[in-house]
C-alpha cells in the first residue's frame, strides 16, 4: 500500500479502492503486477477526476440503475465472470452516483488510455507501448482537422467512432455528430493526443469494445470484444471517391483505418486530382484485397494473393500468439505456410524486385519529363514540384503518365514493397511501364545501392505526407 500510495494525496477511500484491486488483481487472480514493476493502479488513480479520488465502492448493480444495457451488456463477458466491474475501469463512483455528471467520473478520452487496459493486461500493454499505435504523428493531428483525428488520435477516434459504431450509430449519424463539434472541442482533442493520456494514435478501446461482447470474432472463435471484424473482402465502404463518413467505418479491424481514403484510380480521377496522389498514406486493406490501383478494362489476371485468404488476414501476420507490437516475426507470423528461412528469402525477393522496379519506374517518368519539359521533376503532382522548377499545365500530361504515377505512389505508400499482395504489385507496375512504353523506352538504369533507392522512395514519401498536412490543415500547396 505504501508503494502504490508514494507521491499521490489520496483520501482513505481511494485508498481502500486501491487496496481492493491490488488484493484481488483481476477477479480474484493474484497481484496485478510483479514486485518492482510501475505500479499501474496508481497510474489509474491519476487518471480519474480529482473529486473521484475520494469516492468509494458502490457495486455494478448499482451503476445498473442508469446504465443498464452498458450492464447487461456487461454481464456475458468474461471480464463479468473475472469480477471486472464497471468500477474497475471507471473509478468508485459515490461521487457520481451522488451527482451524476461526467465530471466526477472516469469517461471519454481519459477512459480510452491504455492505463486503464494496463491493471490486468500488463503484458499486451507492454507490447503495445512498444509499436507505432502507442506513438503520434503529429503532423495531421496539429491541423486538428476532425478527418485526421478520426484515425490519428485515440482519443478523438475511441470517444467519437469506434464507440458509437459499437452502439449501433450508423456512420451518417456518427459523422453528423463529429462535424457539430466546435473548434473548442477539437482542440482539446488535439491536446489529449499530443500530450494527454490517452496520448497515441490507437489504443485499447481503439480496436476492443470494453462494454460487451461482440459478433466479431477469430477464425478460432475466441471472444476479444473487437468492434469490426478481422476478415474482410468487402470494399464497399471505400469505393473510388468514398467519403471520409464512409471510409473511416469500414468494418475491419486495420482496414478502418489502414485503407485507401476514398482514392479514385479511374482516369476521370486522376485527370481531376493532380495536386497530390489520390491514394492517402497507408492503402494496406485495398493493397490486400488487390483493388486501389490503375488498371486496364480487363483487370489484373489475380487479384490477391494467399494472405488475403489467410485466417484472420492481417492479425495472422502482424499479431503472432496474440503479441501487440504489431511487427511480423518471420518464425512465427509465417507459420504454418513458411519456414523461417523460405519467409526471408521471399521477403528479400520480393522487396528488393519491387524497390528497384519502383525506382525505375520513377526514372523513366522523370526522364519523360526532362524529354518534354526540359525538367525531370514535373512528372509529379503539383504539390510535389519543386518551386524552382517548371510547373507544367496539367492536362499536358498524358493520361498513361498520370496512371503510372497513381500506381508508383499506390505501391509505395502500401510500404510493404509487394509482401501483402506480390500479384498486384507486379501487375501494376507491369500496366504503368506498359503504357509509358507510347512515350520514351526502356533503357538500362544505372545500379542503385540499397540505401540510395531507399532514401530516393523515403523522400518521396516525405513530400507527400507534407502535402497531406498542407491540404488538411486548409494551406496551399
Amino acid at each position: 500500500m505504501k508503494r502504490l500510495s508514494n507521491g499521490l494525496l489520496l483520501g482513505t477511500s481511494a485508498l481502500l479502492f486501491l487496496g481492493l484491486l491490488v488484493a484481488t488483481g483481476c477477479g480474484g487472480g493474484g497481484p496485478l503486477v510483479a514486485v518492482g514493476s510501475p505500479p499501474p493502479v496508481a497510474q489509474f488513480m491519476q487518471l480519474l477526476p480529482a473529486v473521484q479520488r475520494t469516492a468509494t465502492l458502490v457495486g455494478a448493480a448499482k451503476c445498473a440503475s442508469c446504465h443498464a444495457t452498458l450492464h447487461t451488456g456487461w454481464l456475458a463477458t468474461a471480464h463479468a465472470k473475472a469480477q471486472v466491474d464497471c468500477e474497475s475501469c471507471h473509478g468508485p463512483g459515490s461521487v457520481h452516483v451522488a451527482n451524476p455528471v461526467a465530471t466526477n467520473i472516469l469517461t471519454g478520452t481519459p477512459a480510452s488510455s491504455n492505463i486503464v487496459c494496463a491493471q490486468c493486461h500488463t503484458q499486451e500493454n507492454s507490447d503495445w507501448s512498444a509499436s507505432k499505435h502507442a506513438q503520434i504523428v503529429a503532423d495531421p493531428v496539429n491541423t486538428g482537422s476532425n478527418n485526421c483525428l478520426r484515425c490519428h488520435s485515440a482519443a478523438f477516434g475511441s470517444v467519437n467512432v469506434s464507440e458509437p459504431l459499437s452502439q449501433g450509430q450508423t456512420p451518417a449519424q456518427i459523422n453528423t455528430a463529429i462535424t457539430a463539434l466546435n473548434s473548442t472541442t477539437l482542440t482539446s482533442y488535439v491536446t489529449a493526443t499530443l500530450s494527454g493520456p490517452a496520448s497515441a494514435s490507437a489504443t485499447c478501446t481503439s480496436c476492443h469494445d470494453p462494454h460487451g461482447n461482440t459478433t466479431n470474432l477469430t477464425s478460432a472463435s475466441e471472444q476479444f470484444y473487437l468492434r469490426r471484424a478481422l476478415s474482410s473482402t468487402d470494399l464497399s465502404s471505400d469505393p473510388p471517391g468514398a467519403t471520409v463518413t464512409s471510409y473511416t467505418t469500414v468494418n475491419h479491424i486495420c482496414g478502418s483505418c489502414h485503407n485507401n481514403r476514398g482514392g479514385d484510380p479511374s482516369d476521370a480521377g486522376l485527370k481531376k486530382n493532380t495536386t497530390r496522389p489520390a491514394t492517402h498514406e497507408g492503402p494496406e486493406y485495398n493493397m490486400l484485397l488487390g483493388s486501389g490501383g490503375a488498371e486496364d478494362a480487363a483487370g489484373p489476371p489475380r487479384r490477391t494473393s494467399s494472405h488475403a485468404t489467410a485466417p484472420d488476414q492481417c492479425v495472422a501476420c502482424h499479431m503472432p500468439n496474440s503479441r501487440h507490437t504489431f511487427t511480423v516475426s518471420l518464425d512465427t507470423s509465417c507459420v504454418p505456410c513458411h519456414t523461417a528461412a523460405d519467409a526471408a528469402a521471399r521477403e528479400s525477393t520480393v522487396q528488393t524486385d519491387t524497390q528497384n522496379a519502383l525506382v525505375a519506374l520513377r526514372t523513366r517518368m522523370a526522364n519523360w519529363a526532362q524529354q518534354t519539359f526540359g525538367d525531370p521533376a514535373v512528372w509529379d503532382y503539383t504539390s510535389n514540384i519543386p518551386a524552382t522548377s517548371k510547373t507544367p499545365d496539367q492536362s499536358k500530361i498524358p493520361i498513361e503518365v498520370k496512371r503510372a504515377r497513381h500506381n508508383y505512389y499506390f505501391i509505395l505508400l502500401d510500404r510493404s514493397l509487394g509482401v501483402h499482395n506480390a500479384f498486384y504489385t507486379s501487375y501494376l507496375l507491369d500496366y504503368a511501364n506498359n503504357g509509358l512504353d507510347k512515350y520514351i523506352g526502356r533503357a538500362a538504369a544505372a545500379p542503385l545501392s540499397r540505401q540510395a533507392a531507399i532514401a530516393i522512395l523515403n523522400e518521396d514519401i516525405r513530400k507527400i505526407r507534407a502535402a497531406n498536412v498542407r491540404a488538411a490543415a486548409g494551406l496551399p500547396d
